[in-house]
């Protein structure tokens, strides 16, 4: 009787032991799982600095047309992806189609779109109209389509 007393004291001490191992465990690998979602947070938030300070000097190259051609690669490096999407979407889309598409996307006046695209007011307004035809949408509501497409914050 008291050796099986002992043996069952010896497995309750250890089946004790292994579930404190386990606990440790589990919280160790619960610490560190914080720890990188944590870093991950920390990435993604320098990244979304990063991007916003990248699109505001994109906005003010555009809006003062310092390095127009810079100013073009860059808007086809930030929304590569974005524009081959449109492409595949809309073929009937022109680079002109979709330049202007992502000034109006980034929030740029009229007057703005016209100073860096070189446009007579007409030209312009008769180029949204044609964009609007070519997907299947109004030229009034090209507007918000634009930015969603190509809004920073998207």
């Amino acid at each position: 009787m008291i050796t099986e007393m002992l043996t069952f004291t010896r497995l309750i001490i250890i089946v004790t032991i292994v579930l404190i191992a386990i606990i440790l465990l589990v919280n160790y690998r619960t610490t560190v799982l914080k720890r990188q979602v944590t870093d991950l947070r920390i990435r993604l938030l320098i990244n979304l600095r990063e991007q916003a300070v990248r699109y505001q000097l994109l906005l003010d190259q555009v809006k003062q047309q310092t390095d127009k051609p810079h100013a073009i690669d860059e808007l086809q490096h930030i929304f590569g992806d974005k524009i081959t999407e449109l492409r595949t979407r809309y073929p009937a889309l022109t680079d002109t189609d979709i330049q202007v598409l992502i000034l109006i996307g980034l929030g740029l006046e009229n007057h703005e779109i016209l100073t860096f695209t070189d446009m007579s007011k007409r030209t312009y307004y008769k180029r949204r109209q044609l964009i609007a035809q070519r997907m299947n949408t109004t030229a009034a509501q090209l507007d918000v389509l634009a930015r969603q497409l190509f809004s920073p914050n998207v």
